[in-house]
């Protein structure tokens, strides 16, 4: 029976699946992993109500068992790769007359790649998905990519903090890095998407409110909003009231072990999924070794160091860091650290990730290593990555502004809409000198998409050239008496790969979904 069928699909064989992937045991363990064949990375994914949680979720389909899992796979390729996503949307629409846009639309980007801006690529502006409707992602790793940690998330504009922020996330890894750092070659790997997703009130009751939520596509969208009045925890304007709960693959922070013998070096390779918060990261004793950020091994750029020992690591929302760990004889915390984000910015408190503990003699766990991809790479007709940067032929001022009620967030006093026209024009081939200040008491993080920037200056203060690297996301300083914040960046456009529109904005994602984002042409 067709209806049957459909009913076991769309209800119970989520609750089945989801209360599968509940991992109760403490040990470290990472989601699936797709990797790319014959230089393709093929996969399915859909963008559906969790019935353990009620929030959208990214679902995973498994080739080789006729199930969706709820967790989003780590994508692993070669520079010089494709990644091919079929993606549908699952989503009840339950808010269809929203003035905003729509909190079941959605979309992917892809975070930190430097490839087209356009359909079927990396296209947020005008790739949106509408509930039941699906597309196809088709993105070109560029030749030249670094190899590292990048990630991909949905952008819907007024809708990405509510997605992100519910855990709809995944991470890239771009093969090779132990080849521009042969110290690492052979380490155990650690990928760990650190996500800051919400908890919704009425557990009891979850998964008959999803069995009437996917029922909704039959109203209409005055019905829709009477049900949403007689449920207001599912409205997103509201998340604030929603508790909130870290989880590191997945799995509740501070209660989980991650095996290291004593003496071992691993590789840490820690992704930001935070919606807003900025992530501190420590190991108790130790000092890190940290070899890459935001996807890019620091000794790229000509003059820079190739790792630099150091006791924390400051990640922004939306940024990566790949750093060594050391173990202990002794079981040993890795933390966060309290940040300062201002005197009108969200707390980011300390707290626990994971307690590092000697596995020497248990039997290795799925995640302990990953195995070495057999295709040769592919050599790269022109590094830009590697190249240093030509002298900049435009000088930019990007300012970051807010209302005094801190609802409402501009850039040079302009609330984002998609309808505009570019604020910026750039042309290909050249490099831009960006001046970032922001006039605001919290701090504002700073993220472009489809390429990177060298960081100059931080208020008056120069980067030295050895420590300077590329970057796609920092923390921009807060106001300060009378004196805004100040960041000096350089923004590369030499890839002629990116022309195109897409945007740039704060990765605080709530600040980009009510404003604080623009687009940028490339031409």
């Amino acid at each position: 029976m067709p209806w049957l069928r459909m009913v076991v699909a769309a209800f119970i064989l989520p609750v089945l699946v989801s209360c599968t992937v509940v991992r109760p045991s403490a040990t470290f363990s990472e989601p699936p992993i797709v990797r790319s064949e014959r230089g393709v990375a093929v996969l399915k994914l859909s963008a559906r109500i969790d019935p353990h949680r009620l929030g959208p979720s990214l679902w995973y389909f498994i080739p080789r068992a006729p199930f969706w899992i709820g967790d989003a796979p780590t994508i692993e390729v070669h520079p010089g790769d494709r990644i091919h996503i079929a993606y549908h949307n699952s989503l009840p629409p339950i808010l269809s007359d929203d003035s905003h846009g729509l909190p079941d639309d959605t979309n992917l980007h892809f975070h930190g790649l430097t490839t087209s801006p356009n359909a079927p690529g990396d296209d947020v502006l005008g790739t949106v998905i509408a509930p039941l409707q699906r597309t196809t992602y088709d993105v070109r790793i560029a030749r030249d990519q670094p190899p590292g940690l990048y990630w991909y998330h949905p952008h819907p504009h007024h809708e990405t903090s509510w997605q992100v922020g519910n855990g709809m996330a995944g991470a890239i890894v771009v093969d090779g890095i132990e080849d521009v750092l042969p110290s690492l070659a052979g380490l155990r790997e650690r990928v760990i998407v650190v996500r800051q997703v919400f908890l919704y009130p009425d557990r009891a009751e979850t998964v008959t409110l999803n069995a009437r939520l996917c029922g909704l596509a039959h109203l209409t969208p005055k019905g829709r909003i009477n049900f949403l009045r007689a449920h207001p925890e599912l409205i997103h304007e509201d998340d604030e009231k929603l508790n909130t709960v870290v989880t590191l693959n997945g799995q509740t922070a501070g209660s989980i072990n991650i095996g290291i013998a004593p003496g071992e070096r691993q590789l840490f390779r820690v992704i930001n999924a935070t919606p807003k918060r900025n992530l501190d990261l420590a190991v108790d004793g130790e000092r890190l070794e940290l070899v890459a950020e935001d996807g890019v091994p620091l000794g790229y750029l000509p003059g820079s160091v190739p790792s630099k020992l150091v006791s924390d690591i400051v990640i922004p929302p939306g940024g990566r860091a790949e750093f060594v760990v050391t173990g202990s004889s002794q079981p040993t915390v890795m933390r966060s650290l309290a940040f300062d984000s201002g005197p009108k910015g969200d707390p980011d408190p300390p707290f626990e990730l994971a307690t590092l503990v000697d596995d020497t003699g248990l039997p290795a766990a799925s995640s302990d290593a990953r195995l070495p991809m057999p295709e040769a790479h592919l050599e790269a007709k022109l590094d830009y990555y590697r190249s240093p940067p030509s002298a900049p032929v435009v000088r930019r001022i990007a300012r970051l502004e807010e209302s005094d009620d801190g609802k409402r967030f501009f850039i040079n006093r302009k609330a984002f809409d998609p309808h505009d026209a570019p604020m910026f024009v750039a042309k290909s081939g050249t490099v831009e000198e960006w001046v970032l200040e922001n006039e605001t008491q919290e701090v504002h993080t700073f993220h472009t998409h489809q390429v990177h920037f060298i960081v100059e200056s931080i208020g008056d203060q120069v980067v030295r050239p050895e420590q300077r690297h590329w970057l796609d996301t920092f923390d921009v300083p807060y106001k300060r008496g009378n004196v805004p914040g100040r960041v000096k960046i350089l923004v590369d456009f030499r890839d002629p790969v990116v022309r195109g529109t897409f945007v740039f904005h704060c990765h605080i994602l709530d600040h980009e979904d009510n404003g604080m984002m623009a687009k940028i042409r490339v031409v």
